[in-house]
């Protein structure tokens, strides 16, 4: 079944603890209950506060099964005073390392908004690199091409700004975006900086160049931390570079095979995490300075414009400055080191707190959270897809969202419901409510009687 998102909250902890006693009574009760979607409806369109619970549930055994570990303060809330004070979101776009065979399906079948956004990257890329990302997305494994660079790149990017789309219908924009490599590309979309024609043209253009160094180099993914890398490199003789500073203890190697393979060696045997990266080229390094005048010649025609909201470089590790996103730019984002943990600093720096993923899977909410801790500042971390649980893994992350304050498009979420003043049922769990209940015994979720 579709999952949904059951959504309540109230103006005061102890109402908010008896509304979901009233909705686990009305569950436990059954009888002439309605479809699941118009329940989650009345549920989220009934009440408002900033005391507020939110969880994905994909049957009425699912919600009874939630409502009582709610019930019971099983389940992790966030603080009201954060639902009130609505801390900043940024969007966080991955680069390679979330895709898998099947991902984007359940979205391309469920959600409207997200077909239609790849339809429309569908035809930009069928026009710049001659093959179509829906038709990837949909093939068996042993057909699809997403080993290949050129392939995998711009269906990447194409799903990425898919996602952004749908959050957006359902009422979820960023006040900041970060990208890491190539999900600097959406990220400059996303931000308003290139509009998605020149995008894909960057992704595509951008991957296609790259397919001329394959072979020629390769990263590793190490836990070194950022001097423990530079250490290693200025000690390889050239043969080594820093490609990425991912976290204060997680790095990116790019080099030759042979002194990989070496290193990857080397650290093992200190027992320290290192390991290639395969379907991989040596990007971020200088095996990609062959490319200079190509690239600049491909991306001659952008157009960039100042960004509506602000994009955090993952190059230079501050705010895109003025219309800054032209061929260079992406020169430099292709050859320089990924500075994503800098650029994470000077976002908690600024005050924002929530950090949302946007890739097929999470690839660097770890990354994320090391930065974080290592300036002693909180966040929530949250994801845009998992592997076999696309929609429920987001609906998961939009009932975070909503109790950090942000308000979902519910007409959108519930596109077949249509509000109402008050239902009837509504009307009975509100006036439960606001009942006296007794406290609950502790030894279980039944009040007594």
């Amino acid at each position: 079944m579709r999952p949904r998102l059951f959504a309540v909250a109230a103006d005061t902890a102890e109402l908010l603890q008896g509304l979901l006693y009233a909705h686990l009574d009305r569950i436990r009760a059954g009888g002439a209950l309605p479809s699941l979607a118009r329940y989650c409806h009345e549920a989220a369109t009934g009440t408002s506060g900033v005391h507020r619970i939110a969880f994905p549930v994909d049957s009425y055994d699912d919600l009874r099964t939630q409502l009582e570990e709610s019930c019971a303060g099983e389940s992790a809330r966030v603080p009201a005073p954060v639902t009130a004070r609505r801390p900043g979101l940024v969007f966080v776009f991955a680069g390679q390392g979330a895709q898998w065979y099947g991902m984007g399906r359940e979205l391309l079948r469920q959600q409207t908004v997200f077909r239609e956004t790849m339809l429309q990257c569908d035809r930009l890329v069928r026009e710049f690199a001659g093959f179509s990302v829906v038709e990837q997305l949909e093939l068996p494994a042993e057909e699809a091409r997403l080993d290949e660079l050129d392939v995998l790149q711009p269906t990447m990017v194409s799903l990425q700004i898919a996602l952004t789309a749908l959050w957006s219908s359902w009422g979820i924009t960023p006040d900041a975006v970060v990208g890491h490599s190539m999900g600097e590309i959406a990220a400059a979309h996303t931000a308003g900086g290139l509009t998605l024609r020149e995008a894909l043209m960057v992704a595509c253009r951008r991957s296609a160049l790259l397919r001329r160094i394959s072979g020629k180099g390769a990263l590793a993914t190490t836990e070194l931390s950022p001097a423990e890398a530079q250490a290693v490199a200025g000690a390889s003789g050239g043969g080594i570079s820093v490609a990425g500073e991912n976290s204060p203890r997680s790095t990116v190697l790019a080099g030759d095979s042979h002194s990989l393979a070496a290193l990857v060696g080397e650290l093992e045997a200190r027992d320290v995490y290192c390991r290639v990266i395969k379907g991989t080229v040596a990007s971020h390094s200088h095996y990609v300075d062959e490319l200079r005048e190509d690239l600049h010649a491909a991306l001659r025609t952008l157009e960039p414009t100042p960004t509506r909201l602000p994009m955090y470089s993952t190059v230079t590790a501050e705010p895109v400055r003025g219309a800054g996103l032209g061929a260079a730019y992406w020169m430099r984002n292709l050859r320089e080191p990924v500075r994503f943990a800098a650029a994470v600093e000077h976002l908690g720096a600024a005050g924002h707190e929530v950090f949302l993923e946007v890739s097929a899977h999470p690839v660097l909410l770890s990354p994320v959270r090391q930065t974080l801790e290592h300036r002693e500042r909180q966040g929530w971390l949250l994801s845009s897809g998992r592997r076999r649980a696309e929609a429920r893994s987001m609906l998961a992350s939009l009932g975070t969202l909503y109790a950090c304050g942000r308000e979902p498009n519910w007409a959108a979420l519930f596109p077949q419901e249509r509000a109402s003043s008050l239902t009837p049922y509504q009307a009975v769990v509100l006036d439960a409510v606001r009942r006296p209940r007794p406290a609950p015994m502790a030894a279980g979720l039944a009040a007594p009687a």
